[in-house]
């Protein structure tokens, strides 16, 4: 049962917007952009009505899908706007195309379908057979203008196509022949936010119930592996006048008693630890994400038990020095160690998140980890508390360094896996078969419009592992680019997307100072 759900009159004259959501349902209630597409546009317009579809499969046939609004089918609505978070989500968003009797190829299809997120921003191209065009940037100060238009060219694809792509920032596979530049909110405060939030009463979202709550986008550091980092720069924080405004409205109105905090650098300093102590005060329960481990002292801790939270999760990425220098994350791991250890004497339980797989990485570098992991295991069994270890293989993306270095062969990340999980029994959550996610995940992000045919036949065989299999072999698709890496100084498939010129030259600095670190 869901509470907060927009309700508008259908009639000739609605123009009506489908939000496709190409994951779980569960997964769709956590994300802020959907709340944040939903509410902003159907709050703006009168004239427009925005509905919600889901994924119910995440494999296999997908049902005839009906929006949770006013159970329509798909082909009932103007224009189709979705997100790629995550690149195998292209699957989830083909399958329901397919299932509700729509052309999952752009030129063959009336409805246009507008795209964003993450996946997008960075490489828009393995997805440009199939969806019309592409905002490059944040929802909040350029999709408002495209819906502008869309009002004025409801009846004219080509028309609303050729106008939209005029804006710097948007990309429009048969439109657009110049450099894309980011569009990027450049005040959090007086940028839109969806107080309203969707509140479903059975279903508990992915980080359970709470109001979501965005305190900064973008993040100060530069680790090399992450691609949000870099797609959302520069990092901008809310002021806490505005977030405490958030909360106090968004708790009441959301029937909530708990905030679930969003952001990618948290704690990022002083103004953090007063956000924790305005919740404490106030006895409001909170929800952290991964933490930053530079701010992690025992007031901090005290802060977030107050706020109820009994786990805790921090990315390390690993605890051998010569990785962390390729990484870029943690220079000094005496200050992981020790935050660890005040986490653990605060009886906190402890997921961790290790990458492995950088080339060159030898054995004796994964043993440095499995060295310090049954120590801080040790300490976690005495306390009587739990450890979870989630390992992940590197996946090179674009506008990472790793784009030039490509990923290690499957086999042997496959095999490091298995080394994990029988040296560190029962603590590993990781198996062999999710680094063929990762294949399949690095595949789609460094690749350009010629994957399309494995896309839409991997999609509708059902997007899961065989059906991938299947269809590289069925088009004689090979995904050597994803182990080769790219060369460096030849051109790109995502080289017409410009993030920011301090990003694509940090880039290139980042590449001769890797280089010289794998060469020793």
């Amino acid at each position: 049962m869901e509470y907060n759900v927009v309700r508008k009159k259908i009639s000739k004259k609605l123009i009506r917007i489908a939000y496709v959501y190409p994951s779980t349902y569960e997964s769709m209630l956590s994300s802020i952009v959907t709340h944040l597409i939903y509410y902003m546009l159907n709050e703006l317009y009168d004239e427009v009505y925005v509905e919600r579809f889901y994924l119910k499969n995440l494999f296999g046939t997908e049902e005839d899908p009906r929006s949770i609004e006013t159970n329509s089918p798909l082909k009932d609505f103007d224009l189709i706007i979705t997100s790629i978070h995550y690149e195998p989500n292209i699957s989830g968003l083909l399958r329901i195309l397919y299932s509700s009797g729509l052309e999952v190829y752009r030129d063959k299809r009336r409805i246009p379908i507008i795209a964003g997120g993450p996946g997008v921003i960075a490489n828009p191209h393995p997805y440009e057979d199939f969806i019309d065009a592409f905002i490059i940037g944040e929802a909040e100060d350029t999709l408002p203008k495209i819906i502008d238009d869309f009002i004025t060219y409801r009846d004219n694809k080509s028309g609303f196509l050729e106008k939209i792509s005029s804006y710097k920032y948007v990309y429009s596979p048969d439109y657009t022949d110049e450099l894309v530049y980011k569009e990027w909110t450049k005040n959090l405060d007086k940028a839109y936010y969806p107080i309203k939030q969707i509140q479903n009463t059975e279903i508990e979202p992915v980080y359970g119930r709470g109001f979501l709550l965005e305190v900064s986008r973008g993040c100060r550091f530069w680790c090399r592996f992450c691609m949000e980092s870099r797609l959302f720069k520069p990092y901008r924080r809310r002021s806490n006048n505005t977030l405490f405004n958030l909360i106090n409205r968004g708790l009441l109105v959301n029937l909530l008693k708990r905030v679930i905090i969003y952001s990618l650098l948290f704690p990022g300093g002083k103004e953090d630890i007063k956000l924790l102590e305005y919740l404490v005060s106030n006895e409001i329960k909170g929800s952290l994400p991964s933490l930053r481990v530079e701010y992690v002292n025992d007031y901090f801790l005290e802060l977030v038990k107050d706020l109820g939270q009994k786990n805790l999760t921090i990315a390390p990425e690993s605890f051998n020095t010569f990785i962390q220098r390729i990484y870029g994350k943690y220079f000094d791991l005496n200050i992981v160690n020790e935050s660890i250890d005040k986490i653990i004497s605060k009886n906190f339980n402890l997921k961790l998140y290790i990458i492995f797989g950088v080339k060159n990485e030898s054995l004796n570098d994964n043993r440095t980890n499995i060295n310090a992991l049954r120590k801080i295991a040790k300490k976690i069994r005495e306390k009587n508390l739990k450890l979870t270890i989630t390992l992940n293989p590197l996946v090179p993306k674009p506008k990472t360094v790793f784009q030039w270095f490509g990923m290690i062969d499957l086999e042997k990340a496959k095999n490091i896996v298995r080394y994990y999980r029988g040296e560190l029994k029962g603590l590993i959550d990781t198996r062999p078969l999710y680094v063929n996610w990762a294949w399949i995940q690095g595949s789609i992000a460094l690749a350009n419009n010629n994957i399309s045919k494995v896309l839409v036949e991997w999609s509708l065989s059902g997007g899961d592992l065989g059906s991938w299999r299947r269809a590289l072999r069925n088009n004689s698709y090979s995904t050597s680019y994803l182990f080769n890496g790219y060369r460096y100084g030849e051109p790109l498939p995502w080289d017409d997307i410009v993030l920011d010129e301090y990003v694509e030259k940090t880039l290139e600095s980042e590449y001769y100072a890797l280089t010289r670190i794998l060469n020793g």
